[in-house]
């Protein structure tokens, strides 16, 4: 039997060796919350006030409290979720290219440095990409592909054989519309989000000059001056820089007439002689300044005829064809 000590009744006494007893305990297992300042339940309260009988008994700890985890909770109890994904684009419009005659199933290229196309999701969030305006002809299509938190967007040739022909379309401007489903039970959530995606149909060197008349004719008099401009023939290359840069040259070797490289223009170089050849016939060739050109023909010719008049007594004749 435990004698009162000091005036301490017994009873009182024995509560406070078992609350000395239960925080060796505590400390024992790991558990600091018994010993820690204000942090007792009201059910550990609840059991000492029954031990030691109501009494003012006091009991301090020069342990150090640490600082109490806190979780949000939402109004109704639940520990509240970290707020979703924004389900929208990051940028309004998108820039892509896509060279012409581009085989099918061709994606568009992103330029260098630019945003990635897509949506930041999270896990249950099913998205789905498709071209709502701005392709008439049904040129493209587009593609998702998720990677972890983000659905990447695509746009590629679809599989109906139909050839982009910058000549025809240089660019075009695709209106896209995502669609985000979530699903939980019976019920389902969709979100939508919109972006603009501008297509830049890049050149390729595959059309050839073209002469236009085909062929050509003058007749100038046996005197003309050297280096005298006597004709000037014209082709024309829809494609773009130096695949539409037109570079004319004689087909055989002459060195009675020039033709500029750049303009077309045929000159005279060797004077003319009416007793020696009264008609030359040249072939002049057009060809771009391409690279890599994926036209049949490359070439472009054009027939020209010339025919020399003489001139006798001082005076000059000319017959029209």
């Amino acid at each position: 039997m435990i004698p009162g000590v000091g005036g301490v009744p017994r009873a009182r006494l024995l509560a406070l060796l078992l609350l000395a007893l239960v925080e060796v305990i505590a400390r024992a297992l790991g558990d600091p919350a018994p010993y820690i300042a204000g942090s007792s339940s009201s059910s550990s309260s609840t059991f000492l006030d029954a031990v030691v009988g109501g009494g003012a008994v006091s009991t301090t700890s020069n342990d150090v409290t640490a600082e109490p985890v806190r979780h949000q909770r939402s109004a109704s109890g639940r520990a509240a979720q970290p707020p979703p994904y924004s389900f929208h684009f990051a940028h309004a419009v998108y820039n892509v290219s896509i060279p012409e005659n581009s085989v099918i199933k061709t994606y568009a290229v992103q330029p260098p440095n630019e945003p990635r196309m897509g949506l930041h999701v999270t896990p249950d969030l099913e998205v789905r990409y498709k071209i709502v305006a701005g392709d008439k002809d049904r040129f493209f299509k587009a593609e998702e592909r998720a990677v972890g938190d983000f659905v990447f967007l695509a746009i590629r040739l679809r599989t109906n054989n139909i050839v982009l022909n910058r000549e025809k379309g240089d660019s075009y401007r695709l209106e896209v519309k995502a669609t985000g489903t979530r699903r939980e039970g019976k019920s389902r959530t969709t979100l939508e989000a919109d972006t603009t995606i501008d297509v830049r149909v890049l050149d390729a060197n595959d059309l050839s000059p073209l002469f236009y008349p085909t062929e050509y004719a003058v007749a100038i008099t046996e005197d003309t001056p050297l280096h005298k401009s006597i004709l000037h023939v014209v082709a024309e290359d829809a494609d773009l820089g130096l695949n539409g840069e037109i570079y004319y040259s004689i087909l055989d070797e002459t060195e009675q007439f020039a033709v500029h490289p750049t303009t077309g223009v045929i000159t005279l170089t060797r004077p003319l002689r009416f007793a020696e050849r009264a008609l030359h016939e040249l072939t002049v060739v057009a060809n771009d300044r391409g690279i890599g050109s994926t036209s049949r023909n490359q070439a472009s010719k054009a027939r020209v005829k010339i025919k020399v008049l003489q001139v006798s007594c001082g005076h000059r004749t000319k017959d029209d064809y």
